[in-house]
C-alpha cells in the first residue's frame, strides 16, 4: 500500500470516529479530532471529502 492509499485509509477511519463522537455529543474531543483530520488532508495533499463540516 502507498503511502496516500495508507494516509487515506487512516483519514476514512478517523472521519467514522468524528461521527461517532458528534453522535455522542462529545464536541470538544470531536473538534480536536477534526483539526487532526485537517492537519492529515493538509499535511499529505488529502481531499476532506466534506466541504461544510458542522
Amino acid at each position: 500500500m502507498d503511502k496516500v492509499a495508507a494516509a487515506t485509509s487512516v483519514k476514512d477511519e478517523l472521519e467514522a470516529c468524528l461521527m461517532k463522537l458528534e453522535e455522542l455529543n462529545a464536541l470538544m474531543a470531536a473538534a480536536h479530532l477534526d483539526a487532526a483530520i485537517n492537519a492529515l488532508c493538509d499535511e499529505l495533499g488529502l481531499s476532506r471529502g466534506k466541504s461544510d463540516p458542522e
